[in-house]
């Protein structure tokens, strides 16, 4: 009778495989450094001890004809994770380009590379994953057993190529895909041949190096790295650090989805943080930074997309949104439709004409026929200027009449757009390459009562996007309340494929919102 998957796996594993599984369901939160100290233990100590088998080369053709039988059957327990249908093919070029010949063992014993790789996965942990969730308990303890059997050694081989390949999925592309956590967020990113990056860890003796490469270069995601290992050193003994240790991972799994070396500089509105940045690869600090209010809980949340800035609007109208208007102007007007005009407000025809506020020409609007626009000054709703990126959410960046509601510690109170604090300063960032547009200009323009549609010479990137923990360059952090959810939810996704990592613990969705050094 065929065996289960999961005793299939077992029958070839050594007793000591059993006794990391549970120690590491016993402590989990110890997993961190008991891999780590194991890694340098096994690599260092056991040297080409490891895997004590026969040392010919007809042995070594044994496991190639291994090796080729579990790739075509799929008889790896791990090759049949779901996060595996691409693994599979790279897996296939990984192997058929070496003649299905074992890569990180040459004559039963351990390559220097397949010791490095393995002290490396040990410390995955250091990069916001789980190296339970890669099998690396069981590639460690059977790395410092003699194993014999030729099938056995074709295994582990490729266990070590199945982890390699998938540790390096989730550092250049993230665990799961941006649009199964969001529909919404579609982003392109640049192909990588993961297939030879794994034939470099093969031939390099610095896997740190190469897995450093795979990571985002923006200095956000490398400020988390950098705390990460701050907290990770305390998650033994502290509970509130190991809630931390699952806020930054969630983060960090985000910042994977964007481009990893932006070529141009992108603007990114942190919904939770209640903050738009301007980042540039490889730079270490903001080129522009102003806080922002977003969408309130509920039914005006801020979308999270991707997009590009095309224009730039100055002295804006407001076009009101039917739902706002039968919501909150409507029912005031045709008490008295007088209201309108003096609050800057008119009523507009969709053929353009200008009419009267009244009773019947507002149940036009409620029938469609026409609708209502604030005209462009100070008190406009928009303020002085809005940046689009035409999009089905119709939300764009504007400036605020109110300025006092960036002094709120809690700014999600828009409808969905988001309201930025420095009108002037993103103009001017945006039209810097279009000399024309100076400050002076850009001043009158901000001022006028004319609408002035400027476009840009050159899109830009901007992201929607939700980090509920951001570094400094200082060290500090700082922690944010998940106000829509969607720590909860990702937390949840992940725990669907990874069901090890810290990221599932409860802790980490009700842990204050605060600035931890």
């Amino acid at each position: 009778m065929k065996q289960p998957r999961n005793s299939r796996a077992r029958a070839w594993m050594p007793a000591g495989v059993h006794r990391i599984a549970l120690i590491t369901q016993r402590a989990p939160h110890r997993i961190h450094r008991a891999l780590s100290a194991a890694a340098v233990i096994a690599c260092a100590s056991t040297a080409g001890q490891l895997l004590a088998s026969p040392t010919s080369t007809e042995g070594d053709s044994l496991v190639a004809a291994s090796l080729e039988r579990i790739a075509m059957r799929g008889d790896l327990t791990s090759l049949h994770r779901s996060d595996l249908t691409d693994v599979r093919n790279e897996l296939q070029h990984v192997y058929a380009a070496r003649r299905w010949a074992p890569i990180w063992t040459m004559h039963g014993a351990l390559t220097p590379s397949a010791r490095a790789l393995l002290a490396s996965l040990a410390r995955v942990s250091e990069r916001g994953l789980d190296p339970r969730d890669y099998d690396v308990p069981r590639l460690l303890t059977i790395g410092q057993t003699a194993v014999v059997d030729l099938d056995e050694r074709a295994e582990f081989d490729m266990m070590l190529s199945v982890a390699a390949l998938r540790v390096l999925r989730g550092l250049y592309f993230g665990r799961v895909a941006a649009a199964d956590a969001f529909p919404t967020l579609h982003i392109t990113r640049d192909s990588v041949n993961l297939a030879a990056v794994v034939t470099q860890l093969v031939s390099s003796g610095t896997p740190a190096a190469i897995l450093d490469a795979a990571e985002p270069s923006l200095a956000p995601y490398r400020y988390l790295k950098r705390a990460l290992a701050s907290y990770l050193s305390r998650a033994d003994t502290d509970t509130l650090a190991r809630a931390r240790v699952a806020q930054i991972a969630i983060t960090m799994e985000r910042w994977r989805w964007l481009p990893r070396n932006p070529a141009t500089p992108a603007v990114i509105v942190n919904i939770p943080a209640y903050e738009l940045d301007v980042w540039s690869a490889n730079s270490d600090s903001a080129v522009l930074h102003m806080d922002v209010v977003v969408g309130s809980t509920g039914t005006h949340r801020t979308p999270i997309f991707a997009d590009t800035i095309r224009s730039v609007e100055f002295a804006p109208y407001w076009i009101v949104p039917l739902t706002i208007a039968k919501a909150e102007l409507i029912p005031v007007a045709l008490r008295d439709p007088h209201i309108l005009s003096v609050n800057n407000y008119e009523i507009v025809t969709r053929r353009g004409k200008v009419v009267v506020p009244t009773v019947q020409s507002l149940r036009m609007v409620l029938a469609g026929a026409a609708f209502i626009r604030q005209l462009p000054g100070g008190s406009n709703s928009l303020g002085r200027a809005k940046f689009l990126f035409p999009n089905v959410y119709d939300v764009y960046l504007h400036d605020s009449p109110v300025q006092s509601d960036f002094a709120r510690a809690r700014r999600d109170q828009s409808h969905g757009c988001i309201r930025i604090a420095d009108p002037k300063g993103l103009a001017m960032w945006l039209l810097r390459r279009q000399s024309e547009w100076d400050g002076a200009r850009i001043d009158t323009a901000l001022n006028g009562r004319t609408p002035t549609r400027v476009m840009l010479a050159q899109g830009v990137p901007v992201y929607l996007f939700y980090a509920t923990a951001v570094a400094q360059a200082d060290g500090g952090v700082r922690f944010h309340d998940d106000i829509y959810g969607h720590d909860a939810a990702l937390g949840a996704l992940l725990a669907q494929d990874y069901p090890n990592g810290a990221v599932m613990s409860e802790a980490a969705f009700s842990a204050p919102a605060d600035r931890d050094q």
